[in-house]
């Protein structure tokens, strides 16, 4: 009697085992899954490409000559007449936070717009993004 208690011991403490072990498998799984695995977009020592494009908000249009900066980067561009700004920047040291600016630098030339003032991560200067700007009222 007491051999067969034995057998029936050890097997309830095999399956207790390996549900533990796959329930902390499937453990781990999940957050793989919900959180992924951490990794560097840019591999150190590369330079990569921070791109946007600078429209009117009231008209969609594109808007040359506006100036700007972002200054945890040393980025200081102009957009063009498509509204494209481009810089490169080197990918292995940067902030996790970056302030980008927008100034009119052509006066009225295009029309006159607001002072955009805006923060960024850096991993989102990675791919190429838009901003609207407000044209500037009043005199």
């Amino acid at each position: 009697m007491k051999l067969i208690q034995k057998i029936k011991d050890k097997k309830q403490q095999l399956i207790r085992f390996l549900f533990g072990s796959f329930s902390a498998t499937a453990l781990m799984f999940v957050f793989q899954a919900c959180y992924g695995m951490p990794q560097n977009p840019v591999p150190p020592d590369e330079d990569v490409v921070i791109m946007g494009t600078i429209t009117d908000m009231a008209t969609g249009q594109p808007v040359e000559g506006l100036s700007v900066i972002i200054p945890e980067l040393g980025i200081d561009a102009t957009t063009d007449s498509t509204g494209v700004f481009c810089s490169n920047v080197n990918g292995a040291e940067h902030p996790n936070q970056v302030q980008l600016l927008v100034n009119d630098v052509d006066g009225t030339e295009n029309g006159r717009y607001e002072t955009l003032d805006t923060n960024f991560t850096y991993d989102d200067l990675l791919t190429p993004f838009e901003l609207q700007v407000r044209p500037h009222r009043g005199k």
